[in-house]
């Protein structure tokens, strides 16, 4: 091998070993929590807490299952994320709850996450940590 070849290759091995795992691909699997807020399309905001599970289907799909409480009820949702770059998932959500549906966008920084959701009838959003 040539030593341009070998001083490049090792280079490229060094920056793989080196690259912090905030730039490394992101994993969902398994519960988070934390807290954010919803605000219905023809209502007030509302503070909500929030327990997550995600389950891996395949290298870059995740099911996720949700339970949120208010102060004025508690919502579970489900629905299904695809991994579209490092550390950022979108997908679709279905609350049967409230016939409601729409995206959902994750962005994972090590052990926290922010999620957005935004539907027809409203939006939301929630920070969440490992559990």
């Amino acid at each position: 091998m040539h030593p341009i070849h070998r001083w490049a290759l090792g280079l490229a091995t060094a920056a793989l070993i080196l690259l912090p795992a905030s730039l490394a691909a992101a994993t969902l699997d398994g519960s988070w929590s934390g807290d954010g807020a919803i605000t219905p399309r023809n209502g007030e905001r509302e503070r909500i807490r929030c327990r997550v599970t995600y389950t891996r289907l395949s290298a870059k799909v995740y099911t996720v299952s949700a339970t949120c409480a208010s102060a004025s009820t508690t919502i579970r949702q489900s629905g299904t994320l695809l991994m579209v770059r490092p550390n950022l998932f979108v997908g679709d959500f279905y609350n049967r709850q409230y016939d409601m549906s729409g995206r959902i966008r994750v962005v994972v920084s090590g052990s926290t996450q922010n999620v957005t959701l935004s539907s027809r009838d409203g939006s939301g959003w929630l920070r969440l940590r490992r559990r």
